[in-house]
């Protein structure tokens, strides 16, 4: 049975520990706190004593947790959010805040949102932190615990413990590099459906897409589709294996359609603003595609904070403007 010390435990102490279930590594921990990496081991080696347990292992991969640090760490993270939400003062000055938010949003979104969003922060919150993660499996779990306040994304249904506003409209078009044989006429849908295609994809193969993923009470989208539209428009064009690859972001498969003669299907902000730098011809959907709404999402009770709710008005305006 372990033996907890807890008058040696100590809030910093903590703050560590869930640095590194986090981060999995003793430099990246230090610069997330403020740390050295001699300092980090050395609370880790308090930790140890106070929580009878090794905790981490070093490994190739990182710091890997053990059975017992991996068990504990939501709760710690659940934990040092309540603890932090319940000592915070009842209103919210950003020009005097050190606090700390954390955001998650995939890899598109960061290249398109983050550069006015972080622009904005710095100039009315200097010296607050703003951490952008990209979005965790279980992001429910990130929003439950308080380890994101807020993630940006695309979703579909959410447990009422959730609430969400839009941030803005997005549309998919297909990407070929500017000197492929198929960019110097109209994208037709048979000449669409002759092409190898490159998506985006967590699923195993092209042919076998997953959209969506249904994570304790939260729908979210884990590729850019437009509805079905495109798998639908392949199936009346028959082809209903879809040759081709998957990618494991945007930004990625625009990069490999420059280089290929292979269509990319992506996002139009994300699209326009690598076209140049990439060499992309872009184009509509030859099928009625429908738009994305993008959203931000949060815990209602977290979203009562005037910290969380000034981090969510804020992106909204950004929303807004681009």
């Amino acid at each position: 049975m372990k033996s907890i010390h807890f008058p040696n435990l100590d809030l910093n102490l903590l703050r560590v520990f869930e640095a590194l279930s986090e981060e999995r590594s003793v430099t990246r921990a230090g610069e997330r706190l403020g740390l050295t990496q001699s300092a980090v081991s050395h609370a880790l080696g308090r930790l140890r004593v106070s929580l009878d347990d090794e905790l981490f292992v070093r490994t190739a991969e990182g710091m890997r947790p053990t059975p017992w640090a991996a068990e504990a760490a939501p709760r710690v993270a659940r934990a040092l959010g309540q603890l932090q939400r319940a000592l915070a003062p009842n209103d919210f000055e950003p020009g005097e805040s050190d606090r700390r938010f954390a955001l998650g949003m995939a890899p598109y979104l960061t290249s398109v949102l983050a550069p006015g969003l972080v622009h904005a922060f710095r100039q009315r919150a200097p010296n607050a932190e703003l951490v952008l993660r990209h979005q965790e499996r279980s992001l429910s779990e990130a929003l439950d615990t308080g380890r994101l306040d807020v993630a940006v994304g695309v979703f579909g249904r959410a447990s009422e413990r959730f609430e969400r506003r839009t941030l803005f409209e997005e549309r998919l078009v297909w990407a070929l590099r500017r000197d492929h044989p198929a960019a110097s006429r109209p994208l037709t849908l048979d000449v669409l459906a002759s092409l190898p295609h490159l998506i985006v994809s967590s699923a195993d193969s092209v042919s076998s897409v997953d959209t969506t993923l249904v994570d304790n009470g939260l729908e979210r989208m884990v590729i850019w589709d437009d509805g079905g539209a495109y798998l639908g428009a392949m199936k009346r064009a028959g082809r209903h294996h879809i040759s081709g690859m998957a990618a494991p972001d945007s930004q990625a498969a625009l990069t490999i359609a420059a280089r290929t003669d292979m269509a990319a299907l992506a996002p139009r902000r994300l699209a326009e603003k690598f076209k140049d730098t990439l060499g992309l011809a872009l184009f509509e959907s030859p099928y009625d595609g429908r738009p994305v709404d993008v959203v931000a999402l949060w815990r209602k009770d977290h979203g009562a904070h005037p910290a969380v709710s000034w981090l969510i008005d804020l992106l909204c305006e950004q929303g807004a403007l681009i």
